[in-house]
């Protein structure tokens, strides 16, 4: 099936490429502070989700969602097919840590060490009909942890 094109349009595509994706995977990656320590008060873990975002919007990742509770951070995010999990979870956790430990070197003291994150880290695919539904537990569980408001009955259900 040939489409009629203007030949100036022809001529432009024939020496122009550019990848096509229709799809996108989702996945939820959570690390831990090293050895679970509950470091990371309210003022680490804004500067963390700004850290994240910015560089999610430099790396071409779609961030769905950025929580974090004392000792661990979960990010759910989107890749298209030709990014890695391991570079951009590499590339996230290498930034912040060296960005977080500069702008609060309190951190090194507690955690005895240049170490932030702990080595390790889980992956959760997360299919597209699920994302809502991961988006909110996601943010009703970490939300007990800093709003005295929040029932941790309604925290524990979840």
């Amino acid at each position: 099936m040939e489409i009629d094109l203007a030949p100036e349009v022809k001529e432009a595509l024939v020496d122009r490429w550019e990848p096509v994706y229709r799809s996108q995977l989702h996945y939820l990656v959570t690390w831990n502070t090293r050895g679970r320590r509950p470091v990371l008060k309210e003022r680490h873990i804004e500067a963390l989700q700004a850290l994240i975002r910015q560089a999610c919007d430099e790396r071409d990742f779609e961030l769905a969602e950025v929580v974090a509770g004392q000792d661990h951070v979960h990010v759910l995010m989107g890749l298209r097919p030709a990014q890695s999990v391991a570079s951009a979870v590499r590339e996230l956790k290498g930034r912040t840590s060296m960005a977080l430990f500069t702008q609060f070197p309190e951190l090194r003291v507690w955690l005895r060490g240049n170490l932030l994150w702990d080595e390790r880290y889980a992956v959760e695919t997360v299919s597209p009909l699920r994302l809502d539904k991961m988006r909110e537990r996601l943010a009703s569980t970490h939300r007990a942890l800093f709003d005295p408001e929040y029932p941790e009955a309604w925290a524990a259900a979840s």
